[in-house]
């Protein structure tokens, strides 16, 4: 029978405790909301409001509005320029002390029928290193977590040490690495900065695989997110034997909204996705957030095809980004696209993009 496996999914404690980095953790949500599909709207109506309240005058920390953004409570993130309250909902109002419990999210799969799940390690989330390493060490069948670094200094002795630490010490078997980390030192720096090459060098001495997010967001956000694939193209020609995932695959279709060209594939991922050991995630149901229904969107299954025909399914993965995809859809909803919409998919092609990729990357420890 084959494998289920979800490359995106999220545990972490309620986001509203302070666990040590809470000034810099929400500095860097703020940046990741401020031009989020989910929209603003007004505490004291719900209105949805087109104002962009959290864009500063430029990219990076320097130019981030001070709005008293916080965490609030049922899936929200809260913030208050001048007098009016404004939020966003960010995750589904379920989530009433902005937490996601291993066991919620085991219990979510054992209903769903997913095998295994990656636990992604977003900074926005905290600094999880014992965190995610004690969820291993409880479902090790179930989960595989992924280490952190701060990206702006990932080269540094401390990270390096850091990130030693959370894979030969606490049972992370990956890097999540986010380019919107640049944002906490103004974009100074990117991934292909000399400063890096002591992280790569122990990714590669690790074995490990490396979960990319192209997060930097700048204006105007499609070419910005283009300009990070050939980036990558220039890490990926320096770097050929570290296997790779690009998570949140293919964010222009949420920057394009409108746009007759939006179900397209840019050619620099296709570029990307034809070196060794890369890979991509499908998160389509939240690119297309936006539509009532993303699964029944014949836009999103054209595109997975058009995919499949010009990298191959064994470069596609999927992914849920459970719980905040239950804003949109449901967990098992979040599946229907590659398991019942896409027709052309050969059951061996289906049974790799929904598991068996992943697992070739991931297989199971023994003992």
């Amino acid at each position: 029978m084959s494998i289920v496996f979800d490359s995106h999914t999220h545990c972490f404690p309620p986001l509203a405790e302070d666990r040590g980095i809470m000034k810099r953790r929400l500095a860097e949500q703020q940046y990741h909301v401020r031009f989020h599909a989910q929209g603003i709207r007004r505490a004291r109506d719900g209105a949805r409001v087109s104002e962009p309240l959290l864009v500063g005058e430029g990219d990076g920390i320097s130019s981030l509005p001070d709005v008293d953004f916080r965490i609030g409570r049922f899936g929200r993130l809260e913030f208050t320029p001048g007098d009016e309250d404004y939020y966003i909902q960010w995750m589904p109002p379920v989530l009433e002390d902005m937490s996601s419990s291993p066991e919620l999210i085991v219990a979510q799969m054992d209903y769903v029928g997913v095998d295994r799940a990656v636990l992604q390690h977003d900074r926005i989330y905290g600094k999880l290193d014992e965190f995610l390493g004690d969820c291993v060490r409880r479902y090790p069948d179930r989960f595989v977590a992924l280490a952190q670094v701060d990206e702006w200094v990932g080269g540094r002795d401390d990270q390096l040490e850091r990130l030693r630490r959370q894979v030969e010490d606490l049972g992370h078997s990956g890097l999540y690495f986010s380019t919107g980390g640049f944002f906490q030192d103004d974009f100074k720096i990117g991934l292909n900065h000399p400063s890096l090459e002591p992280l790569w060098e122990l990714v590669g001495d690790l074995g490990i695989t490396v979960h990319w997010y192209a997060g930097k967001l700048r204006q105007p956000l499609t070419e910005n997110y283009r300009e990070e694939m050939r980036e990558f193209i220039t890490w990926a020609e320096a770097h050929p034997d570290v296997p790779s995932v690009l998570t949140h695959g293919l964010n222009n279709v949420r920057f394009d909204m409108g746009k007759l060209d939006r179900f397209s594939i840019p050619p620099e991922i296709s570029t990307l996705l034809k070196f060794p050991g890369w890979h991509m995630e499908l998160m389509l149901h939240l690119m297309a957030g936006d539509l009532e229904f993303p699964p029944y969107e014949d836009g999103l299954s054209a595109l997975v095809q058009s995919l499949v025909e010009d990298v191959g399914a064994e470069k596609l993965v999927w992914g849920s980004d459970m719980p905040a995809c239950e804003r949109t859809v449901t967990y098992k909803q979040s599946m229907i696209l590659l398991q019942s919409r896409c027709g052309f998919l050969s059951n061996e092609q289906r049974n790799a993009i929904m598991g068996e990729n992943l697992a070739r990357l991931y297989p199971l420890k023994e003992g």
